[in-house]
């Protein structure tokens, strides 16, 4: 992996402030490369989980795989989001 953990670290107060303007691919990749090393503060991840819960049912399918296995690492438990998922591949 490129980057070093600190720059997580130091990355995450604009990443909170650009959030809603992010995206939806780019969103689910900053959430993988988060959740695949298991950084971020939960202010962070709270915010990841509440833009997600707007989005997640209008994903594409490499964004799909970036949520789901951010979910996976995180080991959320969020059934409204993993039932969106759900419905999402179904439709």
């Amino acid at each position: 992996m490129c980057g070093q953990d600190r720059t997580f670290t130091a990355v995450e107060p604009v990443i909170l402030a650009n959030l809603d303007s992010m995206s939806d691919r780019d969103l689910s990749h900053v959430m993988y490369a988060y959740g695949i090393r298991g950084l971020g503060n939960p202010e962070l991840h709270a915010g990841f989980e509440r833009r997600l819960e707007l989005i997640v049912d209008r994903l594409d399918y490499p964004s799909m795989f970036n949520v789901i296995y951010y979910l996976l690492f995180r080991e959320s438990t969020n059934e409204t989001i993993w039932r969106k998922i759900v419905d999402n591949t179904v439709a």
